[in-house]
């Protein structure tokens, strides 16, 4: 009686591991994606889980009735209970050897998909590089660019020193060159003039 006064809630079941593993599979099997995979995964949830959890109630049932209510119990149901036990124990077992059949072909998978993996945490860890060194040569070129821009103003005010602050603006040059061309008419004019007046100066013969 003292072996029997054991609760079942302490026996070691291994709840969590357990429940971790329904909640993953729960998620893995709502992202929709199909995958030799998940349908193992779909297929191994429709497996032993609900008959366990009946067997587990009805032995929790007999323990209370014997160590609570002293009740007396059916042998024929403990023999049942026992005849289930052992068939599914048989059952579990030939699963078990199932599913360590399909580890190499899952393997494989894996480690394909963990390569993907690894390569583009590579790739982010990489771009993320590439970002600090771009922000790094854009800063060496920003501390240059205010080095040498005092050194191009001062040039740039030497050199507006040098050449002709004013430059004659577009019309000044159009009258310039009328002015010259009216200077040569009137040259020429004066030209004949003067050839006329010295032709004056010459007596007609007789």
């Amino acid at each position: 009686m003292l072996c029997l006064s054991l609760s079942l809630s302490e026996m070691p079941f291994g709840r969590r591991p357990t429940f971790h593993r329904h909640i993953c599979t729960k998620v893995l099997l709502a992202e929709g994606r199909e995958s030799p995979f998940t349908e193992h995964c779909r297929n191994f949830e429709k497996s032993y889980r609900t008959e366990i959890q009946r067997l587990k109630d009805e032995v929790q049932e007999m323990h209370r009735d014997l160590t609570k209510h002293h009740s007396l119990i059916n042998t024929d149901t403990m023999n049942e209970i026992l005849e289930r036990c052992l068939l599914i124990d048989e059952q579990i077992a030939s699963q078990y050897s199932a599913v360590q059949t399909q580890r190499t072909v899952f393997e494989e998978k894996w480690d394909v998909t963990f390569q993907r993996v690894t390569n583009e945490q590579e790739i982010y860890e990489a771009q993320l590089h590439d970002l600090l060194q771009l922000k790094q040569e854009n800063s060496y070129l920003t501390t240059i660019a205010r080095q040498i821009g005092p050194y191009i103003l001062s040039i740039a005010k030497v050199k507006e020193r040098l050449e002709p602050r004013f430059q004659k603006p577009e019309n000044d040059c159009i009258d310039t060159t009328v002015k010259i061309h009216e200077d040569q008419i009137s040259c020429k004019k004066k030209s004949c003039s003067d050839r006329d007046s010295d032709s004056s100066l010459i007596l007609p013969p007789d």
